[in-house]
């Protein structure tokens, strides 16, 4: 029986251990809730994604401004379905504004940045 309990003691640290080494150095620009998240990727943070995580038929999308672009709003959908990702093109960069779940003949529900 302690045998068993030190292996789960073990499993729960190395867990933790590797969630915090996976966190993105640019968890600044990461916004989620339950159904989504937007991140910019790269090193020069010139790509933004966003992932469906929940497992509704809704789709997900973030809108984002880009450098060079002035305030222009882009829009990058994911419409493939929970636990995929979409990746908009690399530019100038990337800073989330909002996440946003399109609901179907209602308001879609946004978090903002």
């Amino acid at each position: 029986m302690k045998t068993r309990n030190v292996a789960r003691t073990a499993a729960v640290i190395i867990g933790i251990g590797m969630l915090s080494a996976t966190t993105p150095a640019f968890a600044d620009q990461d916004v989620k809730a339950i159904w989504g998240q937007a991140y910019r990727t790269n090193g020069d943070h010139g790509v933004a994604a966003v992932k469906d995580l929940a497992d509704d038929d809704n789709e997900v999308y973030v809108q984002y401004t880009r450098s060079g672009h002035g305030s222009k709003i882009f829009t990058l959908w994911n419409k493939k379905g929970k636990g995929t990702t979409t990746y908009s093109g690399d530019g100038g960069t990337v800073t989330i504004k909002r996440v946003c779940r399109s609901i179907s003949l209602a308001s879609d529900y946004c978090v903002e940045r």
